[in-house]
């Protein structure tokens, strides 16, 4: 008699992508209809409405074609004073990259001075320091943080950052693309001027759409100045076309599509429920990689990803490539940067978009399976054992 080998199920638990509902990717498997219509003006207004909502403001949240880094881009060229200085936070890969793209930009925007704040990757950003960089230089005109680092799974204080940063002239831009959709954020109750997102993480749909918020003193800094040295990143053309439910250039109309049916099951959902389902998957997996005996990378760990020091002894690209052809389990590993390098050392998990207990029991028995057939001392069911009773 034949034997029927059975596909090992894939469960895609990277911080990015991340994994998509079927209901999404049946909405895409549609047929394609053309953008200059009213019923793709309908489906965006849809869009809109239900990110303005998931962003928590009654402000303009913009649809860009492209990752989050082409819409955190868009939003610094765009929003930037010429003459001015900026200051870029940074504690990890992604802050960096804003730094980097404030660098790029620094002569076409007529930029005084890229100000950095560095902080030790694994600590969240020191809102202090960000006031007292204000205070000294009066003249800076943007300010950037990170609100949910993805390659250190660390959080900062965004609603106090934003508070003080209130207080000034400065326009803030929180990189949320880890935090929308799977951790508190309020853009308008806690006065964050601009709130940007990314399509591939907790809002559950393929790479290729990036979104920004616009609070009031954005949309009026948009009023005063002009793009530096760009065309399809400045925002003004984005938001004229917004104000039409629609968009200035060719959108990926089935990714739209689909990002509608996202949105409304984080809504069926309640987003505060979304919200405690993270946070408690995050703080599950938390107490068990510690039972586990392994090092948390983060001291202000975010509930989007959680990651761990490998153990002396692990090789990296075995540990995760035996996850994933074993196991059927996809988590990432560690980045490097100017702030620390971390590649081969870690791993991270995620917790964010379409990912439930069950997906994570899978991807803790298959981490402690691994570990103890790597030479660890652990107690088989350790793992699942201690985070059934943190949940």
């Amino acid at each position: 008699m034949a034997t029927t080998t059975h596909a090992l199920k894939q469960r895609l638990l990277t911080p990015g992508p991340t994994q998509v509902p079927p209901e999404v990717l049946r909405e895409m498997a549609l047929p394609i209809i053309h953008h200059r219509t009213k019923q793709f003006r309908a489906i965006f207004a849809e869009v809109s409405e239900r990110l303005q909502r998931v962003c928590r403001t009654a402000q303009p949240v913009l649809t860009i074609t492209g990752s989050g880094t082409t819409a955190f881009e868009a939003a610094q060229v765009s929003l930037a004073k010429p003459g001015s200085r900026v200051l870029t936070v940074a504690g990890g890969k992604f802050g960096e990259r804003w730094q980097d793209v404030y660098d790029a930009y620094a002569k076409s925007l007529d930029l005084v001075e890229n100000i950095r704040i560095n902080v030790p990757w694994g600590e969240g950003p020191d809102p202090a320091a960000i006031e007292q960089a204000l205070k000294d230089h009066p003249d800076i005109s943007v300010v950037t943080v990170v609100h949910s680092e993805t390659s250190t799974a660390t959080a900062g204080d965004v609603q106090r950052i934003a508070g003080i940063v209130r207080k000034t002239d400065a326009i803030l831009i929180v990189d949320g693309i880890t935090a929308v959709g799977a951790l508190p954020v309020e853009m308008d109750g806690w006065g964050v001027d601009v709130l940007v997102t990314g399509s591939q993480k907790a809002l559950m749909l393929p790479p290729g759409l990036g979104f920004v918020g616009l609070g009031e003193r954005a949309v009026q800094r948009l009023e005063e100045v002009t793009a530096g040295g760009c065309y399809n990143l400045d925002l003004r053309r984005w938001l004229k076309s917004w104000k039409r439910n629609d968009v200035p250039f060719t959108p990926p109309v089935n990714l739209i599509r689909g990002q509608r049916v996202a949105l409304e099951m984080i809504e069926n959902e309640g987003l505060k429920n979304v919200w405690k389902r993270t946070s408690t998957l995050a703080r599950g997996v938390r107490a068990a990689f510690k039972a586990l005996g392994l090092k948390l990378i983060s001291t202000s760990p975010s509930d989007s990803v959680t990651g761990a020091c490998y153990p002396q002894g692990i090789d990296d690209s075995a540990f995760r490539s035996a996850l994933r052809d074993k196991h059927g389990i996809h988590i990432a590993g560690g980045q490097d940067g100017r702030g620390a390098s971390w590649k081969g050392r870690i791993f991270r998990i995620s917790h964010m978009g379409y990912v439930d207990a069950e997906d994570t029991r899978a991807a803790l028995v298959a981490i402690e399976t691994e570990l103890i057939a790597a030479g660890m001392k652990v107690e088989a069911g350790t793992a699942v054992r201690v985070f059934e009773q943190s949940v």
